[in-house]
């Protein structure tokens, strides 16, 4: 064992946490494996370092490691001003591959919102939401039938949440969702900030024939606290983002890609 190592190896559990913190937020991510072994400890030991420091509000745990923390949430509106023309490209190329007669199961999404608006004014579809934004936004379109399903209202995603929310969407059949991400991490898995939200989320992909997936450039490679499905439980997949390493992993996953 090399001096450095075994000097690593010495550090107390409180002295490891602080620099895998340092580590964290210097790089953005870090993998429980990669960190056992420069360590020299158990991978068990880093899992527990890193549950630590999530408990404590200072990383955000994914499966095999732990990544930096995101930007506090910010309310719908201001979320509407960020990377507003990019939102309104994804929603035009998402909206265009809607057929008539369609049914969709819509997500609560600055994105999303700007794919309705969108909406060819042409094509009669019945559009079913949890959102709010997406149910006024949906009300103008001059064809749509507009389900509005009900639940606890949570104040940032202006949309139903809770037990009532994803029971309603279980009795939905829909042929497609169109889902908005808090990010998509390094291991393609689709995760959300919010643990109501995700769950909500995957009931949506789960009462779907297919799942769009809008997500501007800034979500791709992005952690967020909870899980919501594997990718390649999205049928496509239409983004801004230039990233050629992820996109080609998307790809190999089975999801089509769009780039607008």
């Amino acid at each position: 064992m090399s001096a450095d190592k075994a000097e690593l190896a010495a550090l107390s559990p409180e002295e490891r946490q602080a620099v895998i913190l340092d580590k964290v937020n210097a790089s953005g991510r870090v993998l429980a494996a990669g960190l056992a072994q420069e360590f020299g400890v158990s991978e068990d030991s880093i899992r527990r370092d890193l549950r630590d420091l999530s408990d404590a509000g200072l990383v955000q745990r994914f499966h095999g490691g732990a990544a930096r923390l995101v930007t506090p949430a910010l309310d719908f509106h201001r979320r509407e001003m960020l990377h507003a023309g990019e939102k309104q490209r994804i929603g035009l190329a998402a909206a265009a591959a809607i057929p008539d007669g369609a049914t969709l199961l819509v997500d609560s999404s600055t994105t999303v919102v700007q794919f309705v608006r969108s909406l060819s004014p042409a094509l009669s579809i019945r559009i079913i939401t949890t959102a709010v934004d997406v149910a006024a936004a949906a009300l103008d379109h001059p064809l749509a039938e507009v389900i509005m399903l009900g639940g606890r209202l949570g104040r940032l995603s202006r949309s139903a949440t809770g037990a009532g929310a994803i029971d309603a969407v279980r009795a939905v059949r829909a042929d497609y969702c169109i889902l908005g991400t808090c990010g998509v991490d390094h291991d393609l898995m689709l995760r959300s900030d919010d643990f109501e939200d995700a769950h909500l989320k995957s009931t949506m992909i789960r009462a779907a024939n297919k799942t769009l997936l809008l997500a501007t450039a800034d979500k791709l490679g992005q952690a967020a606290t909870h899980e919501v499905a594997r990718l390649s439980a999205v049928s496509a997949l239409f983004t801004d983002s230039k990233d050629t390493a992820i996109l080609t992993a998307i790809g190999e996953a089975g999801v089509d890609v769009t780039i607008v």
